[in-house]
């Protein structure tokens, strides 16, 4: 299939810098940009070589030349844009968090299902080439019966201001590509500053998965160690443990060893890097399972169970007891956005 059939359409040019950077490594086609910002839309424009710009997001989702948007705006703004993007029978392909409200994040999900159109969230460590090279040997580890990721540095000023949503959803995500879904989470988190209330800068979750193994996940944005002593984002360390052998490292150097038949370390080649290659690979998928119309392994409906995860978890962590994902009602009201969610009407 000729993935160049299918014009892009980039909405935000923040973290949108780096999908643009990995859409050309893949040749992908990038149909227009949008963001409000007018200096850094023409230097975006002129530094990728973008013919069409826009500053007005429904604009874009107008132009017949899109026919995939590229949604890279903070959760809070999504709703009205994929409604209207589904509605336009536009597919799009949204960042993470997908949302930090579960009624948000449903009706987002439903509106693309209303209209027929593909939703996939950009839960871009499960395309980290890193990751995709050990992928295979997951299998044979035997019973995975535990797992960890360690992520840490000094990050202290981010935009959703609730680590787990922003961060740990990456660590989540690819534990649930992985493993399955998860069952239980039992979460201690810490503002520093804060109360746990109003924010988060560090947080660990031990968690329980339905295929019976476990696993810690670990996240410190508020960390003051020295260099060589931190674990930061995109080079996290994971753990995979199995009867047969275990998989460790970061995204930039895997390794695997193997007990049967024979003991045995594989290094296996690592074609890229997360920054900015995990975002081709994400699309790429993307528009391969458009063409199939098969599902994307991060499609939204699936990605509704993160978001339960990421909600159980600060419960755990406010409540201080363990709590069954399952707690996590799809209708409930739960909400960790920062700011004021649009409604779909709101354009």
């Amino acid at each position: 299939m000729n993935q160049t059939q299918y014009g892009i359409g980039v909405v935000g040019l923040g973290i949108g810098q780096q999908h643009l950077e990995a859409y050309r490594r893949k040749g992908l086609r990038v149909a227009a940009i949008c963001d409000l910002d007018d200096a850094l839309r023409a230097r975006t424009a002129e530094k990728f070589d973008i013919g069409t710009t826009y500053a007005n997001v429904y604009d874009m989702i107008a132009d017949p030349s899109v026919d995939v948007v590229d949604l890279a705006l903070q959760p809070w703004l999504r709703l009205p844009v994929v409604v209207a993007a589904a509605e336009a029978g536009k597919h799009v392909l949204c960042q993470k968090p997908f949302a930090m409200s579960m009624r948000q994040g449903v009706a987002m999900v439903e509106a693309c299902e209303r209209h027929g159109v593909m939703l996939m969230v950009n839960q871009n460590s499960c395309y980290v080439p890193g990751f995709l090279a050990v992928e295979p040997y997951l299998e044979s580890l035997g019973e995975v019966y535990h797992m960890s990721i360690t992520c840490d540095g000094r990050f202290m000023d981010f935009p959703e201001r609730r680590l787990i949503p922003a961060m740990m959803v990456h660590h989540v995500a690819l534990a649930v590509h992985w493993f399955g879904e998860i069952e239980t989470v039992y979460c201690h988190a810490h503002g520093h500053d804060a109360p746990v209330t109003e924010r988060e800068v560090m947080a660990q979750a031990l968690v329980r998965f339905g295929s019976g193994g476990g696993g810690l996940l670990s996240c410190n944005w508020s960390f003051l160690g020295a260099a060589g002593h931190t674990h930061q984002h995109p080079h996290e360390e994971i753990r995979v443990q199995g009867s047969h052998g275990t998989i460790c490292g970061h995204s930039g150097e895997m390794s695997v060893h193997i007990e049967e038949p024979g003991p045995r370390t594989i290094s296996p080649d690592i074609e890229g890097t997360w920054f900015p290659d995990a975002f081709g690979n994400s699309m790429s998928h993307f528009l391969a399972c458009i063409g199939q119309g098969s599902t994307p392994k991060t499609d939204g409906r699936g990605n509704l169970h993160v978001l339960q995860c990421l909600f159980a978890m600060h419960r755990s962590a406010t409540e201080r007891r363990e709590v069954c994902v399952s707690e996590i009602g799809l209708d409930d009201d739960v909400d960790l956005s920062p700011q004021r969610i649009l409604g779909a009407g709101e354009r």
